[in-house]
């Protein structure tokens, strides 16, 4: 009766249980008793002492744990030197669960042979040691699990003190977590001890004990369970080891990248403890760009291969580490559901290597056109002043042999153009040579107090008189005129540069501007063209060597110029930049120290 979960009305079950002739009780969620009938307080007259000793009693609380979740549970004891069937059914109302519990009787020819077999056959065939001591700690029950673990057989076993085959080590330590069970301060004791098989095993074993009490409240003995956990214990002390000891990071996830397990490992190479990880998604660890990447890669894992992956990982101080991950998805037998499990390893030395290589190899593939510009350009800007040469050469051969008076402004022309095609190869000669000693670092910086008014002038004024379209250079200076510490070779080689490029690129167009700005322990200098400019896309490689804008035509150049410019800027402890809009000009920016 009372099989189905009912809720609970105290008068009514009050009333109600007095009617039954066998004994019957409600116990709430604390193995107290709450109602019980009059059978049940004549079957049981020190019912204190019953709720003390029979509801600790391990069987019935595993029962009732099945209770408290709507199961009917029967089963077959012994009680008060009386045999019982007891009938376990749960009863509900709206703040708690209870458990109504029937006893009935059985008498000893009721409990046949059969029963008697059965319940043999099941005590014997559990893997726990079923056991029960008298008053002084001497064995007086063993089932055949004992045998199983511990090689003794029950006729050596039974009789003995328990004590006698405990870790000679763990003697004082069992008596010390016995002592609140034996001074009834615990309804039950559970603890983890040692204890040595017959070929002198250690054996780790977990203990469950409760007393056994007597009709006048007397401890009979001890009843309980062994359970052998050597293997936990074993492969706890393995997970432990390699655990710490490998540098692997193991962990394992749910689906959506959840860390549930974090190996120790994780510390030494990403600064987290594992309890700060636990919880989190891994995802949010991930580098920005990576993570498209591993989601794919863990949705391909769906099918229970494994896959890999190279990705960065955010360490605690912000900064990446490069980590290859291998992933795959299993069945967790506990949870009942899929899992991950990723284990891990820094490839951050890999990763530098490889980086180093692939620069290596740009740089290299950077040299490998830089000589062929280099060739192309060369044979092209010596073959031609060369071939101008000879040709000037050759004509003027021919007009020797004529009448002087006649071919002397002829002459003098070709004699120009050889001077001027000479000058091309000189400066070709002399800025390849600086370029060189340049990225050897061996040119020399020779400082001196300049007046820069001065050397500017000089400049325009070169400048301006190898303008054959007679244009010319504007200066405009403001502040009070100080004198600098700069190379004056060098600086004349900038300015000339910047200057002689402002006309180069701007032909019939305005002229070109230099502004000189003086500030306190500053100088800045503009040259401003109104020129072709240079083109967006190309302004990034313009200190390039031999490099030259697509916008350049046949303007002669060498795409030495401007790094040559730069460096000996930053020779002189300068800065140079500059801004430029295509088919608009190009301004560029020197700043010194006046110092």
């Amino acid at each position: 009766m009372f099989s189905n979960i009912t809720t609970i009305k105290s008068d009514f079950f009050s009333q109600l249980i007095q009617h039954i002739d066998h004994p019957v009780c409600i116990i709430n969620s604390f193995f107290q008793i709450e109602k019980c009938n009059l059978a049940f307080n004549q079957t049981f007259p020190s019912s204190s002492i019953l709720s003390s000793s029979f509801f600790s009693n391990k069987l019935l609380q595993e029962s009732l744990s099945q209770v408290w979740e709507g199961q009917t549970i029967q089963y077959i004891t012994e009680l008060e030197n009386q045999i019982f069937e007891l009938k376990l059914s749960p009863l509900t109302n709206s703040d708690d669960t209870y458990g109504l519990i029937q006893f009935f009787p059985k008498s000893a020819q009721t409990f046949d042979s059969e029963q008697a077999l059965q319940y043999k056959y099941i005590v014997d065939h559990i893997h726990e040691v079923l056991f029960q001591t008298d008053a002084v700690g001497n064995w007086v029950f063993l089932n055949q699990a004992w045998s199983d673990i511990f090689e003794y057989t029950l006729e050596e076993s039974l009789g003995r003190p328990f004590y006698e085959f405990l870790h000679p080590e763990d003697v004082r330590k069992n008596e010390l977590l016995f002592a609140p069970l034996i001074n009834q301060q615990k309804s039950y004791c559970k603890h983890i001890i040692r204890y040595i098989s017959k070929s002198h095993k250690i054996k780790w074993i977990e203990v469950f004990a409760t007393l056994v009490i007597g009709k006048n409240g007397e401890v009979l003995g001890t009843s309980g369970t062994l359970r052998d956990i050597t293997n936990e214990k074993e492969n706890a002390r393995i997970n432990t080891i390699l655990s710490h000891n490998v540098q692997d990071i193991v962990c394992i996830h749910d689906l959506e990248g959840k860390y549930l397990y974090v190996s120790p490992s994780i510390s030494q190479l990403t600064g987290y403890c594992p309890e700060e990880l636990l919880g989190q998604s891994h995802y949010d660890f991930f580098h920005p760009e990576d993570k498209a990447k591993i989601i794919s890669i863990s949705n391909s894992s769906a099918n229970n291969d494994v896959s890999y992956i190279s990705y960065r990982f955010k360490k605690k101080n912000d900064e990446y580490v490069w980590l290859e991950t291998s992933v795959k998805v299993f069945f967790d037998d506990y949870d009942i559901c899929d899992r991950m499990i990723t284990s891990s390893r820094s490839i951050q030395e890999h990763k530098l290597v490889e980086e180093s290589m692939m620069k290596s190899l740009q740089r290299e593939k950077e040299l490998n056109q830089l000589k062929s510009r280099f060739v192309n350009m060369t044979s092209h800007e010596f073959r031609t002043p060369l071939a101008t040469i000879r040709s000037s050469a050759e004509i003027i051969e021919a007009y020797t042999k004529l009448d002087k008076s006649t071919y002397y402004e002829k002459i003098t022309r070709q004699l120009e153009n050889i001077q001027s095609e000479i000058s091309r190869i000189s400066s070709l000669i002399h800025e390849t040579l600086l370029i060189g000693k340049i990225e050897s670092q061996q040119l020399t910086v020779h400082r001196e107090q300049v007046d820069v008014i001065e050397l500017i002038e000089f400049i325009i004024n070169r400048q301006n008189q190898q303008q054959k379209d007679h244009r010319i250079t504007e200066l405009e200076a403001i502040g009070e005129v100080q004198k600098i510490w700069i190379d004056p070779q060098h600086f004349i080689h900038i300015l000339d540069n910047l200057i002689s490029n402002a006309f180069k690129y701007s032909l019939n167009r305005p002229n070109p501007v230099v502004s000189v700005s003086f500030e306190k322990y500053h100088l800045r200098l503009q040259i401003k063209d109104f020129g072709i400019g240079i083109p967006p896309s190309e302004q990034g490689k313009i200190y390039s060597s031999f490099f030259r804008a697509k916008n350049v035509g046949t303007i002669e150049g060498t795409g030495l110029g401007l790094v040559i410019v730069k460096n000996l800027v930053q020779l002189n402890n300068g800065n140079i930049h500059f801004v430029s809009t295509e088919n608009q000009g190009t301004t560029f920016y020197l700043d010194f120290t006046c110092e």
